[in-house]
């Protein structure tokens, strides 16, 4: 899979967007229809040969076609190969959805390969060394103490209410969305904690990773991706909407096509390998997916991932149900799209069909 004949991974702008979907709070949610041809990476084989039962599989397929879950696609890899693979029409594998939080997955992976290759020195740099141009607002000993681990680990310390329903103007997703400067609107934030201190939920914090990804390698978060992570995986057909500064949203606004949801997934299934090539460092995955922040959920956090460590799982999550599920002992990668907000079809799936079908 030679990087040379890859195509560059597009870069789509807000205003650009709002002209073709019109914006309500949170930006389209509807996927796209890419009309290529999708690399064929994975080999399809029969569930059993991979030691997984064919008939629980096809049971979850009735279910889910005889129910309304408002899921869209299911890509199941089981030691390498494509054991089950579905969607709702009118999609199909060259489908791009928005993928949500799992972008946050994503970015993090990229601040690992500029931490490997030296753009980032550690992540005990302070966050605010970052940006010496910006006059930050509501200055603070606590904000001068913020660092790129706390970005990562969500414990920035910021007053970042996104608890709240996204339709709720006490979430500060909306006003932030709407702001002309999407890292300045997170680095005015007054500070509530100090940095470290106390888990919470930012989906500004990984606006920032990709903004100090940018100003760390003076390339676009877009190309270092498409140099470092999504060539050498042959991802081709992606793009990464940016704010009005340039800067690819790092928390929200990546797309990407399910099968190539699950080579992020197997890439880290393989602590960093792709054929051969190390991409991502083993003690950057191994870290990034274990519970470095326990804040009293069922799912604990490591650096934009999503650990239930009892079940041998990490996971990257988006709004409405898009995932990447990483078990690492069962050598199972489960991909969703889909939009669900009042039921967990993902959970559902897994605990009901998936996980009993490996034997």
């Amino acid at each position: 899979m030679s990087r040379s004949n890859k195509k560059a991974m597009r870069k789509i702008g807000i205003p650009l967007l709002i002209v073709v979907f019109g914006i309500a709070g949170i930006l389209p949610v509807w996927p796209l229809i890419n009309r290529v041809n999708s690399d064929e990476y994975w080999s399809s084989i029969y569930p059993e040969l991979v030691q997984m039962d064919s008939s629980s599989l096809d049971n979850m397929i009735n279910d889910v076609e005889s129910n309304d879950y408002s899921v869209y696609s299911i890509v199941i890899i089981k030691n390498g190969f494509l054991v089950k693979e579905w969607y709702q029409r009118p999609f199909n594998k060259d489908s791009i959805f928005r993928v949500f939080s799992v972008s946050k997955s994503v970015t993090s992976a990229l601040i690992g390969i500029a931490l490997d290759k030296g753009y980032i020195n550690n992540l005990d740099e302070f966050v605010l060394d970052y940006f010496p141009d910006y006059d930050i607002a509501n200055p603070s000993p606590l904000k001068d103490a913020m660092t790129i681990w706390h970005l990562l680990t969500m414990t920035t310390g910021l007053d970042w209410p996104e608890y709240y329903p996204y339709a709720d103007p006490m979430n500060p997703y909306n006003t932030w969305k709407a702001s002309e400067d999407h890292v300045g609107f997170v680095l005015n934030r007054t500070m509530v904690a100090p940095p470290g201190t106390t888990f919470n939920y930012n989906t500004g914090a990984s606006h920032l990773l990709s903004a100090i990804i940018q100003r760390a390698t003076n390339m676009s978060t877009v190309d270092f991706a498409n140099q470092y992570l999504f060539g050498p995986l042959s991802i081709e057909e992606s793009f990464w909407v940016e704010d009005p500064q340039g800067v690819a949203g790092g928390g929200d606004n990546l797309y990407l096509r399910p099968r190539d949801m699950a080579k992020i997934g197997y890439l880290f299934l393989n602590e960093g390998n792709w054929e051969g090539q190390q991409i991502i460092s083993e003690n950057w995955v191994r870290t990034s997916t274990s519970a470095l922040i326990d804040w009293g959920w069922v799912l604990d956090y490591g650096y934009q991932w999503w650990i239930a460590a009892a079940d041998g799982l990490y996971r990257a999550l988006g709004y409405g149900g898009q995932q990447i599920n990483v078990f690492h002992t069962q050598n199972l990668i489960v991909v969703f799209t889909g939009m669900n907000l009042d039921f967990d079809f993902a959970s559902y799936l897994i605990y009901n069909y998936i996980l009993p079908a490996v034997f």
